[in-house]
């Protein structure tokens, strides 16, 4: 567990979101709270790297206590961790420097703070497949999941066994929401482990050019375990049917 100063905010927008109803709220008031508590290290971190001034701080989401993300000028996506080390994100960092020359879509190039673990990403080109005619996906639906299982095909032809200091990557950085523990030697590929719809971005004529949130990127031992994610998130989205 990582526990410096940087950790306070967590406990304290805990601590206030204690005394407010209802679960959403609870998780927007931590948002917002941790948020404003991290504006200047966040704010001084952008310029140091961007060299840019910070001119807005929108917070997104905080679904879980272990970490909250804001956009600062609408350009940046910041993610702050409670449980997450420093270290551990530059080994994340590594990974997807490595799998990045394997991939045709774009994925984030993330940028580590020093001391706080914290990690910073440009936005990526494309929109959200929440942001397209819902009918329209429906429509195409067979060509964007043959992309997706294309996509799949590409991370796990990636060779583990090709990547130094493999053992560090065997767990995400967010483990609990990897549902696989175990690790065979020569028996598992790599995966995404939150391929759902909302984190692929696609352009005007529907193909995917993005792909993000690759913080659960690690080892599966089930080769489906990216393509069965994906088509449960879809079919709860789209056709609301039980994944056969």
């Amino acid at each position: 567990m990582v526990f410096n100063m940087y950790i306070w905010p967590f406990y304290i927008s805990n601590f206030i979101a204690c005394f407010i109803p209802k679960r959403s709220r609870r998780h927007r008031v931590r948002g917002l709270i941790n948020t404003f508590l991290y504006r200047l290290p966040v704010s001084i971190f952008i310029r140091r790297v961007y060299g840019e001034k910070m001119k807005t701080c929108r917070f997104v989401r905080q679904n879980t206590l272990n970490r909250v993300i804001c956009v600062v000028n609408d350009k940046y996506y910041v993610k702050i961790f409670r449980n997450v080390s420093v270290k551990q994100l530059n080994n994340y960092k590594f990974l997807l420097d490595f799998i990045r020359p394997n991939l045709k879509v774009e994925i984030p190039e993330i940028v580590v703070a020093k001391h706080i673990p914290m990690y910073v990403s440009k936005k990526l080109s494309g929109k959200d497949m929440r942001e397209f005619d819902r009918d329209l996906i429906k429509q195409n639906g067979e060509r964007i999941k043959t992309q997706v299982f294309e996509i799949i095909h590409s991370i796990q032809q990636i060779p583990f066994d090709s990547i130094p200091g493999k053992e560090r990557f065997i767990f995400g950085i967010q483990p609990e929401r990897t549902v696989e523990k175990e690790y065979e030697e020569g028996h598992s590929v790599l995966a995404h482990f939150d391929l759902n719809t909302g984190n692929l971005l696609l352009d005007d004529k529907l193909n995917i050019i993005s792909v993000i949130d690759w913080d659960s990127l690690s080892l599966a031992h089930n080769p489906n375990t990216d393509k069965d994610i994906f088509l449960k998130y879809w079919n709860k989205r789209f056709n609301k049917k039980p994944l056969k």
